[in-house]
């Protein structure tokens, strides 16, 4: 059975360039996020859809939360801690992928447990995200102002109103009882339960780290297209929640070209507070890879 990760390489195929968007068009289950995992890791991860969004010169309005945020997040307040994340074939007791997620000091290391190979680094400071690759000791970087710009340019080129409906886009989020919510469109049912954490800054670093690799999956399809996972995630946000819960179903019924598809996941998150030394080891190793990796060009980065 194929490992369902969608944080694993999210390396970007977006032409600096031509500024011309990906295509949706993988046709096989990625080894990892592409995603996410989402630290809540909703992303399911299966074949891509044929999808082309092309560039226009007109930005949609803002979109998500990665634009509103802006500044509100003080990074030296929010305490550090590490969230992880299993996902779960529902029926199966054992986790199909386990993913962590480490927040310290305004950098978030995403490391899959289940795929080690690739490494995520979101680093809120310098407003940059880098994809280790431990297998040839390469790097990438993008920056996060280059992903917004790349999320608005998709919104905008999708104006037909039934894709707009089949990628989530117009997805809405339903209330179904305390810190409980559902969100439902074409072929896809999320049921999400939210927990308060101790700290509000860790509901705001925990959505941050949900949108960025939202917005990675936009610009290296790896799965189920991130729109509506990025609203879920908007309204989780507005109500300082963490997910803790979640049911996805999966139904595509292979319209308009797209693959069939049909999965039922659970996906259990839970966090420690402060940094155990496991959690050290892995950002001392980390930062020494940002260091010592080769730099190498999106189109380079293993995938």
């Amino acid at each position: 059975m194929p490992k369902l990760n969608w944080m694993g390489p999210a390396m970007l195929s977006l032409s600096a360039r031509n500024a011309q968007l990906p295509m949706f068009d993988r046709q096989t289950l990625p080894r990892a996020i592409t995603l996410a995992v989402l630290a809540n890791c909703f992303a399911v991860i299966f074949a891509a859809f044929l999808l082309m969004l092309n560039c226009g010169s007109v930005f949609a309005q803002e979109f998500r939360l990665a634009n509103r945020l802006g500044e509100k997040t003080a990074k030296t307040n929010t305490p550090d801690f590490t969230l992880t994340t299993r996902i779960y074939f529902a029926g199966e007791r054992k986790p199909n992928t386990v993913h962590k997620n480490i927040f310290a000091d305004g950098v978030i290391y995403s490391v899959s447990e289940s795929d080690p190979r690739f490494l995520t680094v979101f680093d809120l400071n310098q407003s940059m995200i880098v994809l280790l690759d431990q297998k040839t000791k390469t790097r990438c970087s993008v920056s996060m102002d280059e992903l917004t710009r790349l999320t608005a340019r998709a919104d905008a080129s999708v104006t037909d109103s039934m894709r707009r409906e089949r990628l989530g886009m117009n997805a809405q989020v339903r209330l179904i009882g305390p810190q409980r919510y559902e969100m439902t469109y074409p072929g896809v049912r999320y049921e999400v339960e939210g927990v308060v954490p101790p700290s509000p800054a860790m509901a705001i670093a925990n959505a941050q780290l949900v949108d960025w690799a939202c917005r990675l999956n936009i610009a290296r399809p790896r799965g189920l297209p991130p729109f509506g996972r990025m609203r879920l995630n908007d309204e989780l946000w507005k109500q300082s929640l963490i997910g803790v819960k979640t049911k996805l179903s999966i139904n595509r019924n292979g319209a308009d070209g797209e693959p069939v598809v049909k999965a039922n996941l659970n996906i259990e998150s839970d966090w420690s507070e402060g940094l155990d030394d496991d959690a050290e080891r892995q950002i001392d190793q980390v930062q020494g890879y940002r260091v010592v990796y080769t730099q190498v060009n999106w189109s380079e980065f293993s995938d």
